[in-house]
């Protein structure tokens, strides 16, 4: 079978719709090959069917536009499950792409465990799979797709995000090789002394590894160093109004970039709370008010919260001393006593 994995925006935050065709013949007897059609470097866990279990294995990279073999045939009538997240180094936080079915995952590096295990006392992670269909037994195709649907454009869509990563001015991505694109590969190319231009695989290598250099220094990046999930947001000035916006899952020893790119602000307010035991512990030095929602958001104004149909949380003050970004490193000690209930995000 032929799988389509879509995306559709929601702030900044994607879910996932399932949908299937016949695959092409070319990929029978091979296995299950997953090809990544989005703008984003993805990184693949698979779950396994394994007796009365389920094995996860990850993590396999995919770059825009890239196909991979991630499960050889045969396959038996089990079920066999995916879960991907986007590099940490685009813009805007971390995508996923996942399902119903909680599995265990490691976070740290590669791995292959028992995925239907008591995660967190493993000090594993538990991820929502989605369910992938397979052709017993020769296997089939699981496609990556967003609402734009770039299908073979989404090499270019990838070059064009990853030069927007790396704060060249790219006004679209959109899979198109135009004047503006050209212009900003060349202009990045010579910036890093590469000479000729290479194939555009090794382009996205080199577009993630000067976005990594780049991510420490600027924008507003945010470590996760307990050893418990934080959910964060921010707020910051926005001409002459306010603007709150929220939320990322930060996992366990995790970076997430909030906001990429040179950061002009002189100062950021920054809300995390470290869920734990059913109950939130939130910044200890957390003193301004901002409006946040128990959904994705982005929202003016941090006067009359309540009466706006928001809730009201304080966020900690933070100065951009160099200029260029702030890197915040969450530890236990930064949290205080649990005040807030979890469970206000969904």
């Amino acid at each position: 079978m032929r799988t389509h994995i879509f995306i559709v925006q929601f702030f900044v935050f994607w879910l996932l719709v399932l949908a299937s065709t016949l695959m092409p013949g070319r990929a029978r007897a091979i296995g299950q090959e997953v090809c990544n059609e989005t703008s984003y470097i993805i990184y693949l866990a698979t779950g396994i069917p394994q007796g009365k279990t389920i094995r996860t294995e990850g993590w396999v990279r995919l770059r825009p536009g890239q196909c991979r073999i991630v499960l050889p045939a045969p396959f038996g009538d089990a079920p066999h499950f995916a879960y991907g997240y986007s590099s940490e180094i685009h813009a805007g936080g971390r995508q996923q792409w996942g399902g119903r079915e909680d599995l265990c995952v490691d976070l740290s590096g590669n791995f292959s465990l028992d995925g239907r295990g008591n995660c967190a006392e493993l000090g594993l992670e538990d991820r929502k799979f989605n369910l992938i269909n397979v052709n017993p037994p020769d296997g089939g195709r699981t496609i990556m797709s967003e609402p734009a649907n770039f299908g073979t454009r989404a090499e270019l869509a990838g070059i064009q995000r990853l030069l927007k990563d790396n704060g060249y001015a790219m006004r679209v991505v959109d899979g198109y090789d135009g004047r503006r694109t050209r212009s900003a590969i060349r202009k990045f190319l010579s910036n890093r002394k590469i000479s000729p231009r290479p194939e555009n695989m090794k382009l996205i290598d080199a577009l993630e590894a000067a976005a990594r250099e780049t991510l420490a220094q600027t924008g507003l990046r945010v470590c996760n160093k307990t050893t418990m999930p934080v959910w964060t947001a921010y707020g910051r000035r926005k001409a002459k109004a306010w603007e709150s916006r929220g939320w990322w899952s930060i996992a366990p020893g995790a970076c997430t970039s909030l906001i990429s790119g040179l950061l002009a602000d002189k100062e950021i307010y920054f809300y995390a709370g470290l869920v734990q035991n059913n109950a939130e512990h939130p910044l200890a030095s957390a003193r301004e008010k901002f409006c946040v929602s128990d959904i994705l958001f982005a929202i003016d104004g941090r006067r009359k919260c309540t009466d706006r149909g928001y809730y009201e949380r304080n966020f900690a003050l933070y100065k951009n001393v160099g200029g260029k970004g702030i890197t915040i490193t969450l530890t236990a000690n930064d949290f205080a006593k649990a005040d807030i209930l979890a469970g206000l995000r969904r």
